[in-house]
């Protein structure tokens, strides 16, 4: 092999390690600067995987998620090659070891992520490879349809046929766009990441895109075309080369191919650029990146050239950013963009959140009226990068006072907690709404600061009327909602009345009598058969919340579905839900409407939580916003023009 040997061989770990270092008292490895150069061999179908991980990662198992989920996956060889561009030349560490489910690239730990993939390149024996660092989390599924991707493609945006690279979209934690993929701003200078700080929706509209590269090492890609790694410590640099050089190996393309929620879970490297780096840019001086135009194009943007820091000299250590202009050809007509702001934390932790689900509802209403409509999470409420395409922020206020965006028509609609709610708050907004007409009332007597009323909805293309469901078969009495280890007022009464109860929700497993309590979570799909299935539904507010009139959203949406639900007093819920909403004041008062059930036949509670649908759907709750949103722009530009 094409490479210096240093200790062992590839694959074969020179050395056994115990808790305090090499057993045996032999000395660690130092590290390998060597570059391997022999070609891989495929010689069946299927896919290998390369786990790269960096040298302190490995030590603490963050590269055994992403061997599982390859195994499990059907990878026919899972390679774990370590690195660590942080090393000195004289720096040593143990061997690397193979583990039950992986082998080693080599034992040796390399100076550099192209080194660590240069190792596991000999080793490759199937006709698709997966490189994916440990640091970037792949969804359940992501890995195949990465390597179903890397094959013909065909399509009006590709100039060649053929994807040889496929690169998913990274996300930060925060859930904005980590990369779509790279950007050639000018050649000798670093690869800007297309979409950077993007809300993750923008990203949906470039399945099959192609872009220049990838700057993000996780990518599938045709065993036979993967090129030999260029050797820096910018990692970056050495992706976007080797992506690139590989779909040149073949006349192909680097395509984008989003496969879900891809995260990067490490601290985003920062760009360390050496001679290596500007040797190794120094190959596209002169080249041009004929694929952004048309990716961006996608979304109805161009990129802004004035805005594109093309940094210089690739020694410099700032790097290129390209944001989106909309396109000057393109008229948008009344189509805006919102961006719908919640307190929900981003990704899977705010996966069960109230707000999460009545934003993607609020979300659709809105683009089924002709918007553009990204949700951005507690983290990405200021977007730096493309906040500035955005026409509407409008923030669901519920845990967090959200700052206001610097250009676009600012609206508030509070929708829970309104005792966190301040006058300066409101007065930073342009327009204000409140789901509890009380507080609306109150508050703009006595600030002088016009709230208008917005109750919460339902969609009722999901909540409606039909038939029980054999998943929730008897069912008589339920409840659905969460606790912090306390009674909540409505299933303490309900358990001292005596009803015959269920209960889901977090919190409640040492609070409630055998036999209660049926699980920890409902899926939000499962709702709407949960609600037609109970005889009775249970529901209760915030102290504040009941006491302003903010209905809650469990209301709307069992209502809606058809069921009787008894609630805490909140004014005007009787008459709002034309009695499908029953309040009790004590015990005894619960009881006897639960024990008194439903009076109406079943078709006329049919037809009434039909009603209630189409009264308070996210769809009427869209046409208030937008015509108020219209009517402030519209103002603001005459008062502009006098």
């Amino acid at each position: 092999m094409a490479f210096r040997r240093l200790l062992g061989r590839p694959g074969v770990p020179a050395t056994t390690t115990g808790p305090d270092g090499p057993a045996g008292g032999e000395p660690s490895l130092p590290v390998d600067t060597s570059l391997v150069t022999d070609a891989p061999q495929p010689q069946t179908d299927g896919f290998d995987v390369v786990v790269t991980v960096a040298e302190s990662a490995f030590r603490a198992g963050a590269h055994l998620g992403a061997v599982r989920a390859a195994r499990i996956a059907g990878a026919r060889t899972v390679l774990v090659s370590a690195y660590d561009v942080h090393a000195g030349p004289q720096s040593t560490y143990p061997p690397v070891l193979a583990g039950d489910d992986h082998d080693v690239a080599r034992a040796t730990v390399a100076a550099t992520w192209g080194g660590a993939v240069a190792a596991a390149r000999p080793l490759l024996r199937s006709s698709v490879v997966v490189v994916q660092d440990a640091g970037i989390a792949l969804p359940d599924g992501a890995l195949a349809r990465l390597v179903a991707a890397v094959g013909p493609v065909g399509g009006p945006d590709h100039d060649r046929r053929e994807a040889v690279v496929a690169l998913p979209v990274v996300r930060t934690p925060d859930d904005v766009v980590a990369s779509a993929g790279a950007v050639l701003v000018r050649g000798t200078a670093p690869v800007a990441a297309l979409l950077r700080g993007h809300p993750s929706e923008d990203a949906e509209a470039l399945d099959g895109a192609r872009v220049f590269a990838g700057d993000e090492p996780c990518f599938a890609v045709r065993t036979t075309a993967l090129a030999v790694p260029v050797v820096t410590v910018d990692t970056r640099t050495a992706v976007a080369r080797l992506t690139r050089d590989s779909a040149d190996a073949v006349s192909g393309d680097c395509v984008v191919v989003p496969v879900g929620r891809v995260y990067r879970t490490s601290v985003l490297r920062e760009r360390r650029y050496d001679t290596d780096a500007a040797d190794a840019l120094a190959v596209w001086r002169g080249r041009s990146d004929d694929a952004v135009d048309a990716a961006l194009a996608r979304l109805g943007l161009a990129p802004d050239e004035t805005s594109a820091d093309a940094a210089g000299a690739p020694v410099a250590l700032r790097e290129p950013v390209v944001r989106g202009t909309w396109l000057r050809t393109l008229d948008r007509g009344e189509r805006l963009r919102w961006s719908v702001r919640i307190a929900a934390h981003p990704g899977p932790r705010g996966d069960d959140w109230g707000d999460t689900f009545f934003a993607r509802d609020l979300a659709v209403a809105l683009r089924g009226l002709g918007q553009d409509v990204v949700v951005d999470h507690r983290e990405a409420h200021v977007r730096p990068f493309s906040e500035h395409l955005d026409d509407v922020a409008l923030t669901l206020r519920g845990l967090d006072d959200t700052p206001v965006h610097p250009t676009a028509t600012n609206v508030l609609w509070v929708i829970s907690h309104p005792d966190l709610v301040t006058a300066a708050e409101l007065a930073r907004h342009d327009l204000c709404f409140a789901a509890g007409p009380v507080w609306a009332a109150r508050v703009t007597a006595g600030t002088g600061l016009a709230v208008e009323p917005l109750l919460q909805a339902t969609d009722p293309a999901r909540f409606h009327p039909g038939s029980a469901d054999p998943a929730f078969p008897d069912l008589d009495t339920a409840f659905v909602g969460k606790t912090r280890r306390v009674f909540r007022p409505v299933v303490r009464d309900a358990v001292e009345a005596g009803v015959d109860l269920a209960v889901w929700g977090e919190g409640w497993e040492s609070l409630l009598p055998d036999g209660v309590h049926r699980g920890v979570f409902v899926p939000n799909e499962q709702l709407p058969a949960l609600y037609r299935s109970a005889r009775v539904v249970l529901n209760d507010h915030w102290d504040d919340m009941a006491r302003d009139g903010f209905v809650s959203n469990r209301l709307f949406d069992a209502a809606a579905s058809g069921a009787l639900v008894v609630t805490d007093p909140v004014p005007g819920t009787e008459a709002l839900f034309h009695g499908a909403v029953r309040p009790y004041t004590d015990v005894a008062d619960l009881r006897e409407l639960v024990q008194l059930g439903e009076s109406a036949s079943d078709a006329d509670r049919a037809a009434r939580g039909a009603r209630i649908g189409a009264e308070h759907s996210f769809a009427r709750r869209a046409e208030t916003l937008l015509d108020a949103v219209r009517r402030e722009r519209g103002g603001r530009q005459e008062r502009g023009r006098r």
